[in-house]
């Protein structure tokens, strides 16, 4: 089901007579609702400013959470596109392996760690196979950390997934 909100401000509100639709309407997992707006930070002059403002009186009044996501993290994106290019299945380690990394990434090991204990005669094969299940979120990371050989990589889930992202 697709919701939309349209917030009308009121005669108290400095933007009286002005309304605005937030980009997201959302239900959470408690059930409590969550309104997002998302702009670029370069692109919120005063006028939006007010306008996200008296969006987060509204949305507090109603109890609902009100979040402007105004930018993301550079190094973030650069390691999340640099794991993207292990998604494929052509990079998913064979079933045996991948339940000894998981094994292995229990109490966290480094990224160098991990890929030598998956192929010892051939560590920079494994790297897809790590960077795969990272990919897949069966191995979790700091997105904000350096992504090397030293990164730490932790088993995030432990069940296997059959299925593949793309």
């Amino acid at each position: 089901m697709v919701a939309a909100i349209c917030v009308v401000f009121g005669v108290r509100s400095p933007m009286a007579g002005h309304w605005h639709v937030p980009d997201f309407l959302l239900q959470m997992s408690d059930d409590s609702y969550a309104v997002r707006d998302v702009r670029p930070k370069e692109r919120i002059d005063k006028s939006a400013q007010l306008q996200f403002d008296e969006t987060a009186v509204v949305s507090a009044t109603l109890g609902w959470h009100y979040q402007v996501l105004s930018g993301h993290s550079i190094h973030a994106t650069r390691v999340v596109e640099w794991l993207s290019a292990s998604r494929h299945d052509r990079c998913r380690p064979p079933a045996d392996v991948e339940d000894r990394i998981l094994d292995a990434a229990t109490d966290s090991k480094t990224r160098r760690e991990l890929c030598e204990l998956a192929s010892p005669d051939c560590p920079p094969l494994a790297c897809a196979w790590v960077d795969n299940l990272a990919w897949r979120r069966l191995l979790a990371l700091d997105l904000s950390a350096v992504f090397n050989s030293n990164a730490l990589l932790t088993t995030a889930r432990r069940e296997r997934t059959d299925a593949i992202s793309v």
